[in-house]
Order: structure tokens, then C-alpha cells, then sequence
């Protein structure tokens, strides 16, 4: 629970999502630990609840759960995650609104560490999006939901941490690039 509290302030600080912005879990078995809906991500203190992984039991915790925790179980069922972050990054969002189905990144590194970037439709907490985003995470460790955010998977909480800030790094790039190019 410590390391999604550390985390949630780190998403805050780092600009990858406003305060009330974004959710995080992390899988302990067959449950996870998820942040609620409403809170503020860089005030997690008592703000995180366990539910089950299994869609087929939901819990009665779900109503406080994230929005998204449904989202947060298909991607655990769909792959190997023990960690999902989820932010509101502005480049992130910006760069799904401008591009169909994926972002290629134009700095070294980011072609290096993320090749291609998802991006993935669905409401706020829809099964499809559920279903898009689990489905792009099978392959990939970070996707970006059109017009929303960016879901980041790892094997910890800081490996779903540096995905979610080198999405966020790549689009950055790109974008400004693309203004260059522009001039």
C-alpha cells in the first residue's frame, strides 16, 4: 500500500496527471490493492481498497473502487501485470487525439525501449475499453486511451512508473518535433 501512496505522489509531481486524476493498483494474488474513485493520487492515505481480480466476483468495495477497475481486471487477466499506473499526461493525450491507432516514437530511446505506442478507444470505465486496452497490453507495456490517458503496465509499481513517464517523454518529443517541422 506504501509503494502506491509513494507512487501516486510521484504520477502528481512528475505532471503525468492532475490530483484528482488517474488511479493505480497493484495485483497480490488473486486481489488487488486500487485506489479509489475520487481520490486524489498525491493523498492516498486511506484511500485504497482491495478487491478481487475475478470480474465474475465483484466485490462490494467495487462501488468505492476506481472507475476504472474494471479496466485494471482485464488488464491483469489479459497479462503478465503486477502493477497498473494510470495518468492524464497532457502530450500523452494530446498525441491520441492526433493520431488513429498508434504513436512511433521519433527519439532513440523511446523507439528503442517502447517501439510503437497503442492508442485504443472506450468510454471512462467501458467494458470496451476494458477489452481494447487489455488487448493492446498484451503486447505492449503502455497504451494510451483516445482523448483520455495512458495506462502503463509492469512487473512493479516503478516499472509501470517509467512506462507511464516514457510514454509521456515520447510524446513530448513527437509533438514538439512535429511543431518544428512545421515552421
Amino acid at each position: 500500500m506504501q509503494e502506491l501512496i509513494k507512487y501516486g505522489k510521484k504520477i502528481v509531481t512528475a505532471g503525468l496527471a492532475h490530483s484528482h486524476f488517474g488511479n493505480v493498483s497493484k495485483r497480490v494474488g488473486d486481489q488487488m490493492l486500487i485506489s479509489t474513485t475520487g481520490s486524489m493520487l498525491d493523498e492516498l492515505e486511506g484511500q485504497i481498497v482491495t478487491v478481487p481480480v475475478d470480474s465474475a466476483s465483484p466485490d462490494e468495495l467495487d462501488v468505492i473502487a476506481s472507475t476504472e477497475v474494471n479496466v485494471h481486471r482485464a488488464i491483469y487477466n489479459a497479462t503478465s501485470a503486477l502493477a497498473i499506473l494510470h495518468g492524464h499526461s497532457k502530450y500523452a493525450v494530446v498525441e491520441s487525439l492526433l493520431h488513429e491507432s498508434q504513436i512511433v516514437p521519433e527519439d532513440s530511446e523511446s523507439i528503442y525501449f517502447l517501439h510503437e505506442i497503442p492508442v485504443v478507444t472506450g468510454g471512462i470505465g467501458s467494458e470496451e475499453l476494458a477489452r481494447n486496452a487489455a488487448s493492446a497490453l498484451r503486447d505492449h507495456k503502455g497504451t494510451i486511451a483516445r482523448g483520455h490517458g495512458t495506462f502503463a503496465r509492469g512487473a512493479t509499481v516503478d516499472e509501470a512508473f517509467v512506462i507511464l513517464s516514457s510514454i509521456e517523454h515520447a510524446c513530448m518529443v513527437k509533438y514538439l518535433l512535429d511543431m518544428a517541422r512545421k515552421s
